[in-house]
């Protein structure tokens, strides 16, 4: 059975400490990497992750094509250890013809975060995004719920996540930190059953009442939730040890640890 981390971040040598040091700051977590790829992936094995997920986040519209660029370079060099996501930026006037060229480069998904690129996730502006990706069968991983960048406002509620679920019903989301970090009653009242919304379980470890998590994950379609760690904001162990230890169907773990990813993302690179 392949174990894939499907919420991973990775930058490039030359500004990972500064963007780590940067993030360590504002949310007081002590990194479990330096954030470059070579010391991720020791941590990845050592948590018997067979593969991560680099998530990449395009912060302002200019890095957005050196970012898909990179990320495109680091899944040919490294063979499936490490799966890079690309991104757009919703103020970058190409971002739709982007998405194209995501495709094309071979990338299986985006990533997007409302609260680091400026937007409430239910903005009529994203809609032209969320409709391509729903045509070329991209699925988005959303950061979702609270976010120490910007505590006082939630960019993507569950709520609002579920409007543009409804809204794209061919579109794949991937709402990160099981529907919304901190949010999990919410999560439950409006998110959990809904089809084409996935839940990965980023960073839960250190937040979540392990009954709850349970409740979530019975509510929601069982090939529909997906192991995550937030590396290096959460130890990947740590991540896989908090799925082992639940009180679910082993066929159930086997199926968050990496059969749904695996299948996502077949299908995403179809």
């Amino acid at each position: 059975m392949p174990v894939i981390d499907f919420h991973v971040h990775t930058f490039p040598d030359a500004i990972a400490e500064r963007a780590v040091k940067k993030l360590a700051d504002i949310s007081g977590i002590t990194p479990s990497t330096d954030g470059t790829v070579g010391a991720t992936l020791p941590v990845l094995r050592h948590a018997r992750v067979d593969t991560g997920v680099s998530l990449n986040i395009a912060t302002s519209p200019k890095q957005m094509h050196t970012i898909n660029d990179h990320a495109a370079v680091l899944n040919r060099e490294l063979g499936g250890r490490l799966v890079s996501f690309g991104s757009v930026h919703p103020d970058a006037p190409d971002a739709v013809e982007e998405l194209r060229r995501i495709k094309q480069l071979g990338l299986p998904g985006i990533k997007l975060h409302p609260d680091y690129q400026g937007f409430m996730v239910d903005e009529e502006r994203l809609f032209p995004i969320y409709e391509m990706c729903g045509e070329l069968g991209l699925p988005i991983v959303f950061h979702a719920g609270w976010d120490c960048y910007s505590p006082e406002l939630i960019h993507n509620p569950p709520a609002r996540s579920a409007r543009v679920a409804k809204l794209f019903p061919r579109t794949r989301m991937v709402l990160a930190h099981l529907g919304g970090l901190k949010q999990w009653d919410e999560v439950e009242r409006h998110l959990c059953g809904l089809e084409n919304v996935y839940f990965d379980t980023a960073i839960i470890a250190s937040y979540i009442d392990p009954a709850q998590a349970v409740r979530v994950m019975r509510n929601h379609p069982a090939d529909h939730v997906l192991l995550g760690s937030d590396c290096p904001w959460e130890d990947p162990a740590v991540s896989v040890a908090f799925i082992e230890n639940l009180p679910v169907s082993e066929r159930r773990k086997r199926q968050i640890l990496g059969e749904n990813a695996q299948r996502l993302l077949r299908q995403a690179l179809q």
